[in-house]
């Protein structure tokens, strides 16, 4: 719902300057909602990040103004709404996908939501010949699935509002596997990386509808669904489930919406 008015809207685009700013000031609650939800965290909100991304949202708005067309004030906010995300996954992909380019990163990303979420089998993915003319090298896979994961040292300071400077992902590691934190190398925290990012990918399908939930597992095979290949076995998942084959299809593309859009938000809690 919005205040905003067909008058207001067209004053806008003709470059008024006081219907411009109803505009950005109606949008701003939009803005800052959507720069919460898209820069990731790591133990807590980055809030540099987050004001960048509120920046980039606010600089949409003002140049995607004249290039809607008509003057439908819900219209003009669904319009408006997808400026601002696109431009700001654009910006959190420059500010956190270091050293892969964006045409990477967002291939990577497909992936990533191909493979529910874990990122070595996005990896897979992203350099295998099903992805067609999106195909990343087996190179360039890797570069990614390094930059989504983040370059982590045992010394990184970890969440030290609640535990202080002091406290690493080094300790982190070490109380998990209980092992002394002296003892912690690289492989143990890519084996403890595996273990929460199977319990992400867990609780983000609980977050989902249970038909979407099924639908999602059913796709991969996770347990204790058994693998339905999309397209080819939905009239047999649709029989399993007691809904239409249309119903099996919509479940399974709106609940990869979801999903995609919950575990980036919560992929980098660690």
């Amino acid at each position: 719902m919005t205040q905003l008015t067909h008058a207001q809207i067209a004053d806008a685009k003709n470059n008024d300057i006081s219907a411009i700013t109803c505009v950005i000031q109606e949008i701003e609650q939009l803005i800052v909602a959507r720069a919460r939800r898209i820069a990731p965290t790591s133990g807590h909100t980055d809030t540099d990040l987050v004001e960048d991304l509120q920046q980039v949202g606010r600089i949409a708005v003002w140049e995607s103004i004249a290039t809607f067309e008509g003057d439908d004030p819900a219209q003009f906010m669904a319009y408006m709404d997808r400026k601002i995300t696109r431009a700001m996954e654009d910006a959190r992909r420059d500010a956190t996908r270091t050293g892969v380019s964006v045409y990477t990163a967002k291939r990577f990303e497909k992936a990533i939501c191909l493979a529910v979420g874990d990122p070595y089998e996005a990896e897979r993915i992203a350099a295998s010949e099903e992805r067609g003319d999106e195909k990343l090298t087996p190179e360039l896979a890797r570069a990614a699935r390094l930059s989504w994961m983040g370059v982590d040292s045992l010394d990184r300071p970890f969440d030290s509002a609640r535990h202080g400077d002091n406290f690493t992902l080094g300790d982190v590691v070490a109380q998990e596997i209980g092992v002394p934190a002296e003892l912690v190398d690289s492989h143990d925290i890519e084996n403890h990386r595996r273990r929460v990012m199977r319990d992400q990918v867990h609780k983000v399908l609980g977050l989902l509808s249970e038909r979407q939930r099924h639908a999602l597992k059913a796709a991969h095979g996770i347990t204790p669904v058994p693998q339905y290949q999309p397209g080819a076995d939905d009239d047999e998942l649709a029989a399993d489930m007691g809904v239409t084959c249309d119903q099996v299809q919509k479940a399974r593309y709106r609940g990869s919406l979801r999903f995609a859009e919950l575990y980036r938000a919560g992929a980098r809690a660690w």
